[in-house]
């Protein structure tokens, strides 16, 4: 059963001790990976506004050279996840594949599209399943992506019946097939409907961005393929890039607001726009509240919204700045998002000494997205937390008037919790707890005065809620409680 998640943290409520404030803000899960550093490359969004279903591919942070076949996925908007390592023969047909693209059409049904990382001939091809990745059935033909050179990169659905997927240039044209029926049979889009590739140009895996009807894919010639007509034909692009992979030393990213609006950023931070479909890019010259160079990590436009734009970075080698910023003047200014929750923890503020990887960043709508970042064995301020963070929920207006008021030494567990959460400061005693639905409705309020104290919370039903504590030296902090 899907879950309605509210992450607008005491929209409902206001302390009188200071005014609200809202902001762009993030919540911070576990991305569901069972190993240190395992970094998200990839997030495909269902486009769907009754299910906040998405799946995730990962990649080694540690080794970028360690083949893994991971990918996640979650129904409940990116609080939990279940993720499944492809590498132990659960494709039928390939072992140890390289995960390409991983797309949902619906809760349980999504499309992998896959190639063998040895480079093994026939391997390459699209899987499907229908019960959210427990199971999956090879649904390309035995002659799909069989060649010597095929490399298959992507598969996308526009809808649950049409779809495409994109493969590197065998015979000198782009690999490519539509369905018009789920991918129960698909047919070959010939070589006179495509731009012809430049001698030893490819396509990357997941690197195509889509709006509407129209769809983009990149190339390691710095080109944009687009397709009006739901991948039926292709029409190449020159972009300022020499390469969107870095294959060619040059790299970026890109994304659409509409069949002709959008923006590219380059990994040294230089940021574009077109108005034309990619037929012409503008330089622009952006302004940003950190110190450093403009990211250049990963960027998208926020659907639904006027001219609303994430953009990540995670260099943190070469950069004194990473994270993630966002834009509400199409790229014009950016203000650096550092506000953070932790595991339903309080609100807190991020500064240039408390910076966080982003990786890669994708958009239903302002009400569902998200950021990749790495997940991590403990978290460095609990050595016993286990598994932690790697995934970011975007948060559109969450009120952050006390991320900067807390309580000191004040400990909330277990949270998530089933039956009793175990409350506790080190220095005034607490005096009050109150607890809020999602609605704003008061379920719980206790008063009392002691440092420590257990609270029976076996009748709240599952879901999300806001404690408002307060101790006797009228110090105030919020923190979300999760009942599971």
């Amino acid at each position: 059963m899907k879950k309605t998640l509210l992450f607008i943290l005491a929209t409902f409520f206001s302390f009188n001790a200071f005014a609200q404030q809202y902001e762009h803000a993030w919540e911070v899960y576990h991305s569901g990976y069972q190993a240190e550093s395992r970094g998200i490359g990839y997030i495909g969004i269902l486009n769907s506004t009754t299910d906040d279903v998405a799946w995730t591919i990962a990649y080694d942070g540690e080794d970028t050279d360690n083949h893994i076949s991971e990918v996640a996925y979650t129904n409940d908007g990116g609080v939990t996840w279940t993720a499944y390592d492809l590498a132990q023969n659960v494709l039928p047909g390939i072992v140890n594949p390289g995960i390409g693209t991983v797309f949902p059409v619906d809760a349980n049904t999504a499309f992998i599209a896959a190639y063998h990382d040895s480079g093994s001939i026939g391997n390459g091809g699209i899987w499907k399943t229908t019960d959210a990745g427990a199971t999956w059935t090879k649904v390309s033909t035995p002659t799909m992506y069989s060649n010597s050179a095929s490399f298959c990169n992507l598969v996308y659905f526009f809808d649950s019946n049409n779809g495409f997927c994109q493969g590197d240039p065998v015979n000198g044209e782009f690999e490519m097939y539509y369905t018009t029926n789920g991918g129960t049979t698909w047919i070959p889009i010939p070589g006179s409907q495509i731009d012809n590739p430049n001698s030893g140009e490819f396509g990357y895996v997941h690197g195509f961005v889509a709006a509407g009807n129209t769809v983009w894919f990149t190339t390691s010639n710095g080109r944009l393929y687009r397709s009006t007509d739901q991948g039926h034909t292709w029409t190449a692009h020159d972009t300022p890039l020499n390469d969107f992979g870095g294959i060619n030393n040059d790299s970026g990213d890109v994304t659409f607001k509409d069949d002709n609006e959008g923006w590219l950023v380059r990994d040294n931070g230089e940021l574009y726009h077109t108005t034309d479909a990619g037929d012409t890019w503008t330089p622009m010259t952006p302004t940003y509240d950190w110190t450093g160079d403009f990211f250049g990590g990963h960027i998208a436009y926020i659907p639904g919204t006027t001219n609303t734009l994430v953009v990540t970075e995670a260099d943190a080698l070469n950069r004194t700045v990473v994270g993630a910023a966002i834009s509400e003047d199409g790229g014009q200014t950016w203000t650096k998002m550092i506000y953070y929750n932790f595991d339903g923890g309080p609100w807190e503020v991020l500064q240039a000494d408390g910076n966080l990887q982003h990786l890669a960043v994708a958009f239903r709508d302002v009400n569902f997205g998200l950021s990749g970042g790495f997940s991590h064995v403990n978290d460095p301020n609990d050595p016993d937390s286990g598994f932690t963070q790697g995934i970011y929920k975007y948060v559109d207006q969450a009120d952050v008037s006390v991320a900067n008021e807390t309580i000191q030494g004040l400990s909330v567990y277990p949270n998530p919790a089933d039956n009793f959460v175990q409350i506790s400061t080190e220095n005034a005693p607490l005096q009050n707890v109150t607890v809020f639905d999602v609605t704003g409705k008061e379920v719980m309020n206790l008063n009392f005065s002691a440092n420590n104290t257990k609270i029976n919370v076996s009748a709240l039903d599952n879901g999300i809620y806001l404690m408002k504590i307060t101790d006797t030296d009228n110090n105030h902090q919020a923190v979300k409680l999760v009942i599971k």
